[in-house]
């Protein structure tokens, strides 16, 4: 059994939100990682390939619904993932 690395705090931050707005096709400035995910109109097509991007990247399991969550932030999201 392999144990995961412990994932970066502000690696995954930066990867949320870059990878957000590639979908989304706005600069990663234009994202507020404070604001709910849900404003920026994620399908459920979306949000499993981002948890499976996700993991790819940083060896962590989330679930899809966690990107269509209606009030989670980036924010908050990280905070799940890494414990804090």
């Amino acid at each position: 059994m392999t144990i995961p690395a412990p994932v970066d705090r502000d690696e995954l931050h930066r990867w949320i939100i870059v990878y957000l707005a590639t979908v989304i096709g706005e600069p990663s400035e234009n994202i507020d990682p404070t604001d709910a995910i849900s404003e920026y109109d994620l399908d459920s097509i979306d949000a499993v390939t981002a948890a499976l991007d996700l993991e790819a990247a940083f060896g962590v399991h989330v679930h899809p619904e966690t990107f269509l969550l209606d009030d989670a932030s980036i924010d908050d999201i990280v905070a799940r993932i890494v414990g804090v």
